[in-house]
């Protein structure tokens, strides 16, 4: 009995802890990343995947630190969907040293996040043709 309790509480501050961006993109099932050429809306490559893992992974990336919003352009943007309905764009720029994050809006607030090394070596990779989560 006492271990119920325990799971309940543990359950229920797990869940208090969500950021908005997690609760937002909680029921995420597809993805769509377009990599384009710095810039411009010419797309060099696109993936999608379905996998949950992936999904996870990128929304973890996604939901970070909290950072200044440059204006240094973008290399592409990722797209969360849910039953085929789009949840949220976030566009992301990784190709520049001391300019890397993703930028999406959220309740109507711009936000920007910071990208992390694990993140940009991913999205190098699969802009690369690797496909690995």
């Amino acid at each position: 009995m006492r271990i119920s309790y325990l799971l309940l509480l543990i359950l229920i501050l797990a869940s208090c802890q969500s950021s908005p961006l997690s609760k937002r993109l909680n029921g995420s099932d597809s993805l769509v990343i377009s990599f384009k050429y710095p810039n411009t809306d010419s797309v060099i490559k696109t993936v999608n995947t379905t996998e949950k893992k992936a999904i996870r992974r990128l929304l973890q990336f996604v939901d970070g630190k909290q950072t200044e919003q440059y204006k240094c352009g973008y290399d592409g943007n990722i797209i969360f969907f849910s039953k085929g309905e789009m949840l949220l764009p976030v566009i992301f720029k990784y190709s520049e040293e001391g300019c890397r994050y993703f930028l999406f809006d959220l309740d109507n607030k711009v936000m920007s996040t910071e990208m992390s090394n694990e993140a940009v070596d991913f999205l190098k990779s699969l802009a690369e043709g690797n496909a690995w989560y």
